[in-house]
């Protein structure tokens, strides 16, 4: 009899409630904080890789508001990046789109997109060169 009234307990819905509500997503976080810091024992303190980032431990890298010189380059650094993502976001989405539409236009609208590529291709060439010239990242 004891038995039979913990079940009844056990699979009530205000346990199961508090189950998916408190318990579940309290487990899903701590399971989560741990693997974030087992990830930042393993990946901090190289000494080879910090020994090579000189610019990383400079002023404004280290939290503060880069000012002058320093503040023009630092968001000049992430120029090329910002056109790639400009570039490929609105792809990626007719693309999505495309897959959307009925089979009766999508030829037609695959040659749009096959057309709004081509336009991108010189996009996504400057913003590739951009992002890779180590110029902009030097501020000395």
């Amino acid at each position: 009899m004891g038995v039979s009234v913990l079940l009844d307990i056990l699979y009530s819905s205000s346990v199961k409630t508090i189950l998916s509500i408190v318990v579940i997503p309290a487990l899903v976080l701590i399971i989560t904080l741990g693997l974030v810091y087992i990830l930042a024992l393993l990946t901090s303190g190289r000494p080879d890789i910090e020994n090579r980032e000189v610019f990383k431990y400079r002023r404004y890298e280290s939290g503060n508001p880069a000012k002058g010189e320093a503040r023009r380059a630092v968001s000049m650094q992430y120029f090329g990046y910002l056109v790639l993502f400009l570039a490929v976001e609105p792809a990626v989405i007719l693309f999505a789109l495309t897959l959307l539409a009925s089979h009766d236009i999508r030829a037609r609208i695959l040659s749009i997109y096959i057309i709004l590529l081509a336009v991108f291709i010189p996009l996504l060439t400057y913003g590739i060169r951009e992002s890779r010239r180590i110029e902009s990242w030097i501020l000395d």
